[in-house]
């Protein structure tokens, strides 16, 4: 008597369950709004209308209601929430960079107060250090500022070389703050991180090249954990995109890769982080947006959804929510509107198929296992051969022979085969 096993794995390729729904008209395709998910759940998201000289916030998919106008410059704006729930929306105007403030999870506003950055320009990056203090950034010709304090009371130049663009900033458990942007300094572009130091200098760099013109916010985040991530498109044009792990400032380890093939300005990206620390890479390509979670801390990650989007995608944004077992709010300017909507993450089913010969008798078991980044799903069925089979506490089910689909509330559904 002898028994083996064969295992195979399915992924989820699937829409979520909702739909795309407009959020506002009438933007311009360089839009890339900002959205957060406050410390009481609600969503916000802040963008421009430079014709009109606006910058508006929505609030939980709520019309967006104006919070500046008259502003000859309205560019890139960026929401930051602080400890003491205090959000901070940092905004370009005529004399620089001015700050309105929430302190009623962005119901109203008070503002503006002017900070101490008088250059004119879009605001491109934002964070918050573990101790409340807010950084915030702009970019030109022959620098990259980054700015410490809630009205910018400190600033550095990270980069005098020309030029920089699209930098984001994350500020890691630690206190560690850093910078990620990218460069066409060099003739083959560069997808740029820096770690700064006490006083904001640079005290290191790692460059990752080559790769395609890149001017939409490049993708920085750090999680609750010790670990920054930074994703780019290796190739020009693209082959994929990898996510990079940093930690103390440097490399740890090769990333996770997501290969494709991309034309025009895909991929757009985005990273995100929710309060339960799960990361989320959402990205563009192929006529839809891809979105991919980890619950490893990007060692891996669960099986990627795909939602198709009719038109041009000029950028993304995206915020993990803190629901369990969680989705992600997606933004995409189609480049006149911001449309949007929650993609839930994807399962994966690995089968097992176990023979048994029993003297000229051959016993064959099957069993399938929903996973969820490799964590097993409880919730989980089967739909297979006319039956619904549920799942142990393991997200693990015998199963009959043939084809079947998996699926589980909260999750995006994926097909699977049982030889």
């Amino acid at each position: 008597m002898r028994s083996f096993a064969v295992i195979a794995a399915a992924l989820a390729f699937a829409p979520a369950a909702s739909a795309w729904t407009t959020l506002t008209g009438g933007v311009g395709n360089t839009v890339v709004p900002s959205v957060i998910v406050t410390q009481a759940g609600s969503e916000l998201v802040s963008w421009e209308a430079a014709v009109a000289g606006t910058i508006s916030v929505s609030r939980n998919n709520a019309p967006g209601k104006t919070i500046v106008s008259g502003d000859p410059v309205a560019g890139r704006s960026q929401l930051v929430q602080q400890p003491n729930g205090a959000i901070q929306l940092y905004f370009p105007n005529a004399a620089g960079v001015g700050r309105m403030t929430s302190t009623d999870d962005g119901q109203t506003w008070t503002g503006p107060i002017q900070t101490q950055s008088h250059t004119a320009g879009p605001v491109e990056g934002a964070a918050v250090g573990p101790d409340g203090t807010p950084y915030f950034s702009q970019d030109g010709t022959g620098f990259v500022n980054v700015f410490r304090g809630l009205n910018g009371e400190s600033v550095k130049n990270v980069f005098t070389r020309c030029c920089g663009y699209a930098e984001s900033l994350a500020v890691d458990t630690n206190g560690l703050v850093q910078v990620a942007f990218y460069s066409n300094a060099d003739p083959d572009g560069t997808f740029l991180y820096e770690p700064l130091g006490a006083d904001l200098s640079p005290t290191g760099s790692t460059a990752l090249k080559p790769t395609s013109q890149h001017i939409d916010r490049v993708p920085l985040v750090a999680d609750h954990s010790g670990t920054t991530f930074m994703a780019w498109p290796p190739g020009d044009p693209a082959t994929g995109i990898t996510v990079v792990p940093f930690r103390a400032g440097s490399p740890a380890g090769d990333g996770v890769d997501f290969r494709g093939f991309f034309v025009g300005g895909d991929p757009h990206m985005a990273l995100t982080v929710d309060v339960k620390d799960r990361l989320w890479i959402v990205w563009t390509g192929g006529g839809a947006v891809h979105a991919a979670r980890s619950r490893s801390h990007g060692q891996h990650f669960g099986a990627p959804v795909s939602v198709p989007v009719t038109g041009t995608m000029y950028q993304v944004s995206a915020a993990g929510t803190a629901s369990n077992p969680g989705t992600v709010e997606v933004l995409v300017n189609t480049g006149s509107n911001l449309i949007q909507q929650a993609l839930q993450p994807g399962l994966s089913v690995k089968v097992t198929r176990k023979v048994k010969r029993v003297g000229k008798k051959t016993i064959v078991t099957r069993f399938a296992q929903a996973l969820d980044d490799g964590f097993g799903v409880p919730a989980a069925t089967f739909r297979i051969g006319g039956r619904t089979i549920h799942a142990n506490a393991a997200g693990t089910a015998k199963v009959p022979a043939g084809s079947g689909k998996a699926a589980a509330p909260g999750y995006a559904g994926a097909s699977f085969h049982a030889r």
